[in-house]
């Protein structure tokens, strides 16, 4: 039979006259078949799945997501292990259905860029490519206006699009057991469809063994085994027209999609840089209120639903900590923009799903790994937001814990208590929330918020209520350490907040400008807006990989890392005295709360010497423009850098013999030797590695008192071989780091890396100096072991300097 829809098929699908006859879909569909109506709509039909593509929707872009609705119990499960539990939105890409030959339907995954309009020759060529096939399905039935085609062996085989094919090598998975995997259920909707199903796979990569954590009497289980998932993949129609592009700025931290860009320079292919960003507009109503500067509430405002395995107890903070960006949403017009919520009943939302993108989610994870993480779901067109699954893990709060009790134990006695009560848990874990919702508003970590203010000022309680001790959520500032007891500022002020920065980032992001037509226009105004407002230092930002620029840093506080640590250090001073008591009656038998807590507080340590390391050799970076006539970088000063070594000669260069007490160490077991001399090992190394760039620093234009090389090695030669002529014992700590600068000198000096500059031959003068200070001072020291270790290292220098073939340096 031919009618009309052979004459569209004929002309969409290339059918020749020789091709077979096609059934209606109301024919080829069985009255006793199951009908999922929507998007597309779906029918099973002895035990086969079939969907129906309505001609309208062929080459639109469809984003496809892959939650996992449940996770596979596991015997041994990586520690580390990021995905792996329900709620985790582990993949997503588009796909765009299309016509192809022979009565097949193609399935591609398009390539998205930016060109002028349809009728440029960009355009044109861009639109002959053609996409890679990825599926080719046959179709099965057609009408006038759809066709049917079979997706069971997709459905139900290891297809990304279905499947967690696209994360097999992070969760350790193995083959695909098609034999045990089936369809569960499918949902459609007007605008998308969620098909899930159970997904076994065999045994893969093992996981590390966690010995806490492996069950009783299983050493002769096998460390991977099959495992079996539910995993719901849902299917959502991408707006026919995108989201306006928001154009990146690198002075503000927005994560960024790329594409290439054919449109913006007539002789090369550029790349266009994207914000991600939710879209954030009026109601059409309230436009005209808006723009008014009435508030307003959005048309579409960003809600989070919290997971109810969440404890009881938490759950108000974790609400909180979304509800705590509204503030940063009012100044730019848009009233109840952000909200926290529980997570709805089936009888109060029948579509709310964990699987469902048009719902985010703050999920609650039973894991081992201390962690946090705000991952988005992006429109890859636009950078449009359109879903985020927050996950945390259960011992973040383990982690968090201990950073409260190292920084604050002596300003808060309720930390004296472990487990912490909810009333001092709840408000740390609103912070962690609230952090991880930060990104996924779009916003990058800043690492720059917590050097904005002087460390005077977030010393006072005035101060503190209106500002918080930092710029920005965003930074890893954790809390305000350098609060003193005789400070007595209320704990609540100790927690950080969302900040200038966070206020001055989402207006960048989220202002509603329809003034503005196109992108580029847009990204004139607020180019020229951002360098207008960064005349206040407070908003100024940096990419957290800086290398050099001492304002970038994670877990510190303040605008002066050497005052900040001699602060920080009083206050471990402090706690250190009082450690023992204060975890006595929580504390079992093999005091493993002791030893948690006073590891906790040596590695705090170990952060203020490297917040102060960076200062030696560092720089402060301009992200600024052409037209802003600023230099890229300028020096950090002499005066600082010298006030930097200052530090380390007083706290590491000298053994800070407080930090490791007997009594402590002999309960816990913990030594020195054992478990930190590595890491200081790699302290000295970084200091001395910072010759590279002190040389460096010296050719700079507009250095004109810099902190030379030599006065460098000068000062590290006073650090390290400090009282090395008073003729007393020297320590196993100081004989440990003159060891180990010794050997890092020898190995510099035929180091290929250090010979410009004269850093090398500035290293030979250092060890000749060395090399006759140790023989002198060895005559003179009466302790024999003392006196061993300076001939060694004598000897040590002799021995390099007559018989290293490689030493050029003497030759």
């Amino acid at each position: 039979m031919r009618s009309g829809f052979s004459i569209i098929l004929l002309l969409l699908f290339g059918i020749t006259l020789q091709a077979k006859e096609l059934p209606t879909v109301s024919q080829f569909i069985k009255p006793g078949a199951k009908a999922y109506k929507g998007m597309f709509n779906i029918y099973l039909q002895d035990e086969q799945y079939f969907m129906q593509l309505p001609l309208a929707l062929l080459n639109r872009d469809i984003l496809t997501t892959i939650t996992i609705n449940k996770g596979s119990a596991q015997a041994v499960r990586d520690v580390q292990q990021r995905f792996g539990f329900a709620g985790d939105a582990v993949y997503d890409g588009v796909i765009r259905f299309s016509q192809g030959a022979n009565q097949k339907v193609l399935l591609t995954q398009p390539v998205f860029y930016n060109a002028a309009d349809s009728s440029s020759s960009y355009y044109k060529l861009l639109q002959s490519a053609t996409l890679p096939v990825y599926m080719a399905f046959d179709i099965q039935a057609a009408d006038s206006g759809s066709v049917l085609i079979d997706i069971t062996t997709a459905f139900t085989g290891d297809n990304p699009m279905f499947s967690l094919k696209g994360v097999k090598e992070e969760l350790k998975l193995g083959s695909y057991m098609r034999e045990r995997s089936y369809p569960l259920s499918v949902t459609c909707y007007q605008d998308n469809i969620i098909f899930r199903s159970v997904k076994t796979y065999g045994p893969g990569g093992s996981a590390p063994q966690d010995e806490e954590n492996r069950p009783a009497n299983d050493e002769k289980k096998p460390t991977s085994a099959p495992t079996v998932w539910e995993v719901g993949a849902c299917w959502y129609l991408l707006p026919d027209v995108p989201m306006q592009q928001r154009l990146a700025d690198k002075r503000v931290g927005y994560f960024m999609r790329q594409m290439k860009d054919y449109s913006r320079d007539p002789n090369q292919v550029k790349n266009t840089v994207v914000a991600t960003r939710w879209r954030l507009e009026p109601k059409p109503e309230d436009v005209a209120r808006y723009e008014r500067g009435e508030l307003v509430e959005p048309a579409k405002p960003i809600v989070f639903y919290i997971d109810r395995n969440t404890p009881e107890a938490l759950r108000p903070y974790f609400i909180a900590g979304v509800n705590a960006w509204q503030k940063a949403f009012e100044q730019i017009g848009f009233k109840n923009a952000i909200l926290g919520k529980m997570e709805p009943s089936q009888q109060e939302d029948s579509a709310y799903a964990i699987d469902n993108v048009h719902y985010s989610i703050i999920s609650y994870k039973p894991s081992a790994n201390p962690n946090a993480y705000g991952p988005s779901i992006v429109d890859p067109r636009s950078g449009e937001i359109l879903s985020s699954h927050v996950a945390v893990f259960h011992n973040v709060f383990d982690l968090v814990q201990r950073w409260y009790f190292v920084m604050c134990g002596v300003l808060d006695p309720r930390t004296h208590h472990i487990p912490f009560t909810p009333d001092v848990m709840g408000p740390l874990a609103q912070t962690v929330v609230c952090h991880e919702v930060g990104h996924t508003l779009g916003l990058r970590h800043n690492f720059a918020g917590s050097s904005a203010y002087d460390i005077d000022s977030i010393r006072n309680q005035d101060f503190l209520q209106k500002n918080s001790f930092g710029a920005s959520m965003m930074d890893y500032m954790r809390f305000d350490y350098v609060v003193q007891p005789q400070d007595h500022i209320p704990a609540e002020l100790l927690l950080p907040r969302v900040g200038v920065y966070d206020n001055y980032a989402i207006a960048w992001g989220y202002k509603y400008m329809p003034q503005f037509k196109t992108s580029l226009e847009e990204s004139k105004y607020l180019r020229s807006w951002v360098s207008e407002k960064l005349k206040d230092p407070r908003l100024f930002y940096l990419q957290e990989g800086d290398f050099f620029d001492p304002r970038v840093q994670a877990e510190d506080v303040g605008n002066n890392a050497m005052k900040a640590g001699e602060l920080g250090i009083n206050n471990l001073k402090l706690l250190l005295k009082n450690i023992a008591a204060w975890t006595e009656k929580d504390d079992d038998d093999n005091y493993t709360l002791l030893r948690q807590m006073y590891a906790s507080s040596v590695s705090r340590y170990g952060d203020y010497l490297t917040h102060v390391i960076k200062n030696l050799a560092g720089r402060w970076a301009n992200e600024s423009l052409r037209t802003d006539n600023q230099p890229h970088y300028v020096a950090v000063t002499k005066a600082q850098q010298q006030q930097a070594m200052q530090f380390l000669k007083t706290y590491f260069f000298e053994e800070p013999t407080w930090l490791f007490p007997k009594d402590i160490c002999n309960k816990t077991g913990f030594g020195f030797n054992d478990q930190v001399a590595a890491d200081y090992d790699t302290y000295l190394g970084k200091i001395l590695y910072k010759c590279l760039y002190i040389a460096g620093q010296e050719h700079l234009h507009d250095n004109q008192d810099p902190y030379t090389t030599a006065a460098f090695f000068n000062d590290l030669y006073e650090g390290v071989f400090s009282h090395v002529e008073d003729a007393t014992p020297i320590s196993a700590y100081k004989r440990l780091l003159q060891q180990s600068y010794v050997s890092k000198l020898i190995n510099g000096a035929i180091n290929p890396a250090y010979q410009a500059d004269n850093i090398a031959v500035l290293m030979k003068m250092q060890l000749d100096k060395i090399a006759a200070t140790t023989k002198a001072a060895a005559d003179k020291n009466p302790d024999h072991l003392s006196k061993m270790h300076l001939r060694a290292i004598a000897d040590m220098i002799a021995l390099w300097e007559n018989g290293n073939p490689d030493n050029k340096l003497n030759k």
